[in-house]
């Protein structure tokens, strides 16, 4: 990536190595362990602050030669802020959160070398091989962010840079407009009194997949989710959007128009072009699969 924040690399080695130590702030929760785990395994030496640690966050900052900010997303900017004064010139600080903006401009205001980074996974993955991290390495000096970044494609995982603005932006799509839909199926599902498992008496196998997919969003954290919706730069865009989709479509049912239903649909599917070939025989794999492991759930014994 072409990044003018880049340093000139100042040396052929990098700044730092697998005999430095790694300061997880916020090393106890499910991401935090995860990447505990990762740097312990290249060798690193890990401390972690967090609550129930014999180590405080200033502690561990103090301490480190790479500091990881591993926070939820809603407290992230306050917890790096209290820690700046305390943030070396030397050290290269991260965070691992849904949101890169806000993040990213608070660590630069250290003059550390910053690098903004996003897991597109959960803590609870049992593999890295095939992830993909989104990066934004902001400030850092190239042949360092080249060794960083060999560690994660060493592990097989795929990494994606991108400016802090970009990876925002994207993230209003990928992850507010697919999170706003399903929270409104839920909140649907809700006031009209819906039994769900009613529901299931008569479904088909894709709607038993889009309604799994319902349920595990929001068996999670809603703090995440609240935070990944409403702390979004862009989401007012997507808010606007769909309030302009709805009332479109609104109009059409009020007036019986199934002529403009269709050529808007038939204006959808030409934008997305050949995806939805490829995503028509892909999900059709995934349906095939989804009714045999249902007919083996339902299976006499």
């Amino acid at each position: 990536m072409d990044n003018p924040h880049f340093s000139s690399p100042a040396t052929v080695n990098p700044r730092w190595n697998t005999g430095s130590v790694v300061g997880i702030v916020g090393g106890c929760g499910e991401m935090g362990r995860l990447f505990s785990g990762f740097f312990q395994s290249l060798g690193f030496r890990v401390v972690v602050g967090d609550r129930g640690t014999d180590l405080s966050p200033e502690e561990v900052v103090k301490a480190s030669d790479i500091v990881l900010f591993a926070v939820p997303l809603h407290k992230t900017v306050e917890i790096i802020r209290g820690l700046l004064s305390v943030i070396r010139p030397d050290q290269l600080v991260m965070d691992l959160t849904s949101l890169k903006s806000g993040p990213v401009r608070e660590m630069l205001k250290s003059r550390a070398f910053v690098v903004g980074l996003h897991p597109m996974f959960g803590g609870r993955v049992s593999s890295f091989v095939g992830q993909t991290l989104v990066a934004c390495p902001v400030r850092i000096d190239e042949a360092d962010w080249a060794w960083l970044r060999g560690l994660f494609s060493d592990s097989r995982i795929r990494v994606k840079e991108c400016s802090p603005e970009e990876h925002d932006r994207m993230m209003s799509i990928i992850q507010v407009l697919f999170h706003l839909t399903t929270m409104l199926i839920g909140r649907t599902l809700r006031r009209l009194d819906i039994d769900i498992a009613e529901t299931m008496e008569y479904t088909s196998p894709s709607y038993r997949i889009e309604m799994n997919l319902v349920g595990r969003i929001l068996a999670q954290n809603p703090e995440l989710y609240a935070a990944i919706t409403g702390m979004n730069p862009n989401s007012g865009e997507i808010f606007s959007t769909l309030r302009e989709g709805l009332e479109i479509y609104e109009k059409f049912y009020r007036s019986g128009d199934l002529k403009s239903f269709a050529e808007d649909f038939e204006r959808s599917a030409r934008h997305l072009g050949g995806f939805c070939r490829e995503a028509y025989r892909e999900s059709s794999e995934i349906l095939d699969f989804s009714v045999q492991l249902t007919n083996g759930k339902n299976a006499v014994v």
